[in-house]
């Protein structure tokens, strides 16, 4: 829980910088809604949303039984799995660890393996943060 939390803590300062919310409206869902789009259903900021989600023990799930998986999350589910390799990044790795709960928290809100939006630049999810 506490790799977590200190994931989450840098991926929220990572978030407050402009360039980086651009994630949110750079890349769309399967429906071709933008993220932004998305989260203001929600009525919550990033910061709030990212409070929202769940992020539970994932042990049992299969994708977390890879040893190179660390974060597990599904377009559209509000939820992420944590898997047995996230605490070691987090240990050795903070701003990767942080910029992994930001990528995740992009498919909870619907993003599927890179959606960029026709009209912007090429560039992988939370590039920017």
């Amino acid at each position: 829980a506490r790799a977590v939390d200190s994931a989450r803590t840098g991926a929220l300062r990572r978030l407050e910088s402009q360039e980086c919310r651009k994630v949110l409206t750079d890349f769309t869902d399967a429906d071709g809604r933008t993220l932004q789009q998305n989260l203001e259903e929600w009525t919550a900021s990033p910061s709030e949303y990212i409070g929202l989600i769940p992020f539970v023990d994932g042990s049992r799930e299969k994708l977390c039984r890879r040893t190179n998986v660390s974060l597990v999350a599904q377009p559209g589910v509000r939820r992420v799995y944590v898997c047995k390799a996230f605490a070691e990044v987090q240990l050795r790795q903070p701003a990767v660890a942080a910029a992994m709960v930001i990528h995740e928290i992009l498919h909870t809100l619907g993003l599927g393996e890179a959606r960029l939006r026709p009209d912007r630049p090429a560039r992988r999810p939370a590039a920017p943060c």
